[in-house]
């Protein structure tokens, strides 16, 4: 993963410090995981979009919930949802 450009420290509000450097610790395909999740994509449409077996899904599920140490598949759909606009905003900055 690229390191965080200028543009996206600027975005990074003090009060989000912690998760936002547990974010930029994703891989650009658990990145990728993340924003299918956001969009509300089951597991096998997320395997079915990405070209891979429904496992890895579950496998990236699993990395990205420990990295953002949030407990419980529910949680991880729940925060990805919720922090859709915000999440989509972070993966363009860092994806550039």
């Amino acid at each position: 993963m690229t390191p965080v450009s200028e543009k996206a420290s600027i975005l990074l509000a003090d009060d989000c410090q912690s998760i936002n450097q547990k974010l930029l610790q994703l891989t650009d395909r658990e990145w990728d995981v993340l924003s299918f999740i956001a969009d509300g994509l089951t597991t096998a449409e997320i395997a079915k979009c990405l070209v891979i077996e429904p496992k890895s899904i579950e496998n990236y599920k699993r990395r990205i919930s420990k990295k953002l140490e949030i407990g419980g598949r529910s949680n991880l759909v729940r925060f990805c949802i919720v922090n859709r606009d915000y999440l989509w905003k972070l993966y363009t900055l860092v994806r550039k």
